[in-house]
């Protein structure tokens, strides 16, 4: 048997289903057993994003056998689709980690939407930018960007179009604004590829 191990009662991985960006933070508090036989402290917490944070009783000593839980709070401010948010508890005279996760679909509010997505193609087409710096390229080099769509049509539904440029010998030197053209729901949009050719 293993002298220090914290184990988790249930699953390591909670859902919090469809969620609303509007309806605030959620939590989920998950429960672990120590199965060692030595009393174990809690050391330290982390999470994998800003917008989790991880709460437990700090430095407290759980005995074997005995319990304690820990509470992952998600926030969806400005976060939109599906996400998967991990919190890592530190525990143990040997830095043991367990580790602990969200899952859901979080459901942009309108605001979030119109930031993320600024340029309206229509009332139910949206683009992240139209507009991409390539910075400075060489001749034979390709860059690619993605415009990501919104549409508002199909349950607001993302799609990623790739935008790919490659300088080459007939590229005129110097600073040039190159415009691709790229099709999506029934329209062609103009893309601007601004890049400095050397």
């Amino acid at each position: 048997m293993v002298s220090d191990s914290l184990i988790v009662i249930g699953l390591a991985t909670l859902s919090l289903g469809t969620i609303k960006e509007a309806d605030g933070p959620r939590e989920q508090t998950f429960c672990l057993r120590n199965a060692g036989q030595q009393a174990v402290a809690l050391m330290q917490g982390y999470t994998s994003c800003g917008c989790t944070t991880i709460r437990f009783d700090r430095g407290k000593a759980v005995e074997p056998g005995d319990s304690t839980c820990v509470t992952l709070r998600f926030n969806p401010r400005g976060k939109s689709g599906e996400f998967e948010e991990t919190g890592t508890l530190v525990y143990g005279f040997g830095h043991k980690t367990i580790q602990l996760s969200l899952t859901g679909t979080c459901i942009s509010s309108e605001e979030s939407l119109l930031q993320q997505f600024p340029i309206r193609i229509s009332d139910n087409l949206r683009l992240s930018a139209n507009r991409f710096d390539l910075g400075i390229m060489r001749v034979g080099e390709t860059k690619e960007r993605s415009v990501v769509v919104l549409h508002r049509d199909r349950g607001d539904r993302r799609e990623i179009i790739p935008v790919r440029f490659t300088a080459d010998a007939k590229t005129p030197k110097g600073l040039q604004h190159i415009t691709r053209r790229v099709k999506t729901g029934g329209k062609t949009i103009n893309i601007t590829l601004d890049v400095l050719v050397r």
